[in-house]
């Protein structure tokens, strides 16, 4: 397999974890009331400011969803570290599973908590490409996407490569794709939406993968 193909396989598979990121994230966003579930520096400031002004229910799911986050990117960098050569397809199960459940939980019982279970997702996907703790694709850090896409865009003026800043902001587009996908969504069929979602992570199951296309 060619390096070339290798990381567009990545590229692939990184863009269509971060549509299902941003789809889920917009959904969040109106079920909790303005909070995520992929987006913690949003989630952060909302800690701050309801910590301060006396909001705890609000500054307690703040608190939880992050917790829950950094936990799903915990697991995803230990399986990645030690789960060998079936890492990535543990990790994926993992994102599909977990999704299924926040699915089941939010149409079943309560909106509010599977959403809530499902920052284990937004922490599972940033973690998923990671190797040797090297992260390959941004991810939900769109904030860093934009801050590289700039240095890229000034480092290639004047340069025989002028666009190579066009292949960084394409992941801040996916994830506003996404976004807007998951408000539709939810417009159109509530918590119901978050079936999609699980459909979206089950095709990432079987996206292909350097780690398993490297060794054919």
């Amino acid at each position: 397999m060619s390096t070339a193909r290798v990381f567009s396989s990545d590229a692939l598979l990184g863009g269509w974890l971060l549509g299902l990121a941003g789809f889920v994230d917009a959904i969040a966003f109106v079920v909790l009331q303005t909070s995520f579930v992929a987006f913690m520096s949003g989630n952060t400031t909302i800690l701050g400011y309801s910590a301060a002004s006396g909001h705890a229910e609000a500054a307690g799911l703040s608190a939880l969803l992050i917790a829950l986050f950094f936990v799903g990117c915990v697991m995803g960098a230990a399986i990645v570290r030690w789960a060998g050569s079936s890492a990535h397809r543990t990790v994926m199960i993992l994102i599909a599973g977990t999704t299924l459940i926040g699915a089941i939980v939010a149409n079943t019982a309560s909106p509010r908590w599977g959403m809530t279970l499902i920052a284990l997702v937004g922490g599972l996907i940033s973690s998923t490409l990671a190797r040797n703790t090297d992260v390959h694709v941004g991810l939900t850090y769109v904030t860093g996407t934009l801050v590289k896409t700039a240095h890229e865009l000034v480092e290639g003026i004047g340069t025989a490569h002028p666009w190579g800043w066009l292949k960084v902001i394409r992941f801040w587009f996916v994830f506003a794709v996404g976004a807007a996908a998951g408000g539709f969504a939810h417009h159109w069929l509530g918590t119901a939406s978050l079936w999609i979602a699980v459909g979206m992570a089950a095709v990432a199951c079987v996206l292909p993968y350097r780690g398993s296309g490297s060794a054919r």
